[in-house]
């Protein structure tokens, strides 16, 4: 297991353990936290992630710098066509076979061009690849535990809440039970004296 990945462990135990200590609203199981100490160590989980995020730009910046390097290369090509070309211009009988040279020198280049633009493609979409598989793979060995663990504990919170408000609808049936029995023997004693 890598650096990150404990300190992404250790930080959820924090997490933890600041929801289990903090101080309990009177009868409820709901807790008071301070958002300030879950945002700090938000923050602190977000920049312990493996850096195969990160990786994305690096990967963005490579791909740009090889797509340069292709149209430099093709740059140098053509100028070097075009110079070649000139140069054989000098006399009618070379200009037909110095057309012929730099369409062959333009079409290496664009051949080239399309060839290190292809490689460029690949590696990129290789690394965008693997990156989406260690994406996955964080994904399924922190995010949906994280994501288990809080529907688990909102679950039991509910649950709690829902026991709390049948007791009080309880109390509250006995309450109304009372005053009705109570309704009942003082309608009885009325009709008792009046009789």
């Amino acid at each position: 297991m890598s650096d990150a990945s404990i300190r992404v462990l250790a930080l959820l135990d924090e997490l933890e353990e600041l929801l289990e200590n903090a101080s309990k609203v009177p009868f409820s199981d709901k807790a008071i936290v301070a958002s300030d100490d879950i945002m700090s160590i938000i923050d602190d989980i977000r920049t312990s992630l493996p850096k195969d995020i990160q990786q994305a730009k690096w990967v963005k910046d490579e791909q740009e710098r090889i797509l340069n390097e292709a149209k430099s290369e093709y740059d140098k090509v053509i100028i070097a066509a075009k110079k070649q070309a000139e140069y054989l211009v000098e006399n009618d009988v070379i200009k037909k076979e110095a057309e012929k040279r730099a369409q062959a020198l333009l079409s290496e280049a664009e051949n080239h061009s399309r060839y290190m633009k292809l490689r460029a493609y690949e590696y990129i979409d290789k690394m965008l690849y693997d990156m989406q598989t260690d994406i996955s793979g964080i994904a399924a060995e922190y995010i949906q535990p994280m994501n288990d663990y809080f529907g688990n504990m909102l679950s039991g919170i509910n649950t709690k809440v829902n026991g709390n408000r049948q007791e009080m609808k309880a109390m509250a049936e006995k309450i109304q039970a009372g005053i009705e029995e109570q309704a009942a023997d003082d309608a009885f004693k009325d009709a008792g004296e009046q009789a």
